[in-house]
């Protein structure tokens, strides 16, 4: 399944200007944030491109803590199908060892190209570890802040990556990887597969839970 390429770069694009954090370094005023982890990149843009697993997810963590609320979650869940999300928004994605994946390095590079974002390798003394780092340039938050936010086919980006960062933002990219693999649909497709939705069980779920059916 070829996915357009631009839906790709807007879509981390917008995950690393939610999800990073300020960066102020004096010698280099040109960056204005900063992720590290891409490992959420891939699980964010999983929950952002499977409306129906971000559904159950919200459903889950509805149960575990209670939070979003009984009333918050169903007008979630109920206007996510209600719009037909699960088949008009899923963009599929392989499962490879570490769950979804995307490859990432022409998506970095072109969003580099165009001056939005710098990325770097930073490894450890030992050259064992190797921790990327993402950044927002200050030239890239003006564009998206001042243009971008405007586009309209934009804005259903901008408003789900709002929602996940809500009620997901604390949370690591291996926890979000960890959740993800719990749904037994996830964890049991075949290497190299694409993962198959899960829209017949948010149903089932949600009828479980409050007695009114999608």
């Amino acid at each position: 399944m070829k996915i357009a390429p631009y839906r790709e770069r807007l879509r981390v694009l917008l995950i690393l200007y939610f999800f990073s954090e300020e960066y102020t370094e004096p010698l280099e005023p040109t960056l204005a944030r900063v992720f590290y982890s891409e490992v959420k990149i891939q699980k964010v843009d999983f929950l952002l491109r499977y409306p129906s697993y971000l559904c159950f997810e919200l459903l889950r963590l509805h149960q575990e803590t209670g939070v979003p609320s009984g009333a918050d979650v169903q007008q979630i869940v109920s206007t996510v199908f209600a719009k037909g999300e699960p088949e008009l928004r899923t963009d599929e994605m392989k499962r490879f060892f570490y769950g979804a994946y995307q490859d990432l390095d022409d998506i970095i590079g072109f969003l580099k190209s165009v001056g939005l974002v710098e990325f770097r390798k930073q490894t450890s003394m030992g050259l064992k570890d190797i921790r990327k780092a993402y950044f927002l340039t200050q030239d890239g938050i003006q564009r998206i802040e001042r243009g971008l936010v405007n586009v309209p086919s934009a804005s259903w980006y901008f408003e789900r990556c709002q929602l996940i960062k809500r009620y997901f933002a604390d949370a690591s990219g291996t926890q979000l990887k960890n959740r993800q693999y719990a749904i037994e649909e996830y964890r049991e497709t075949p290497l190299g597969d694409y993962i198959q939705d899960i829209e017949a069980m948010v149903r089932t779920e949600y009828f479980t839970l409050f007695n009114t059916q999608l």
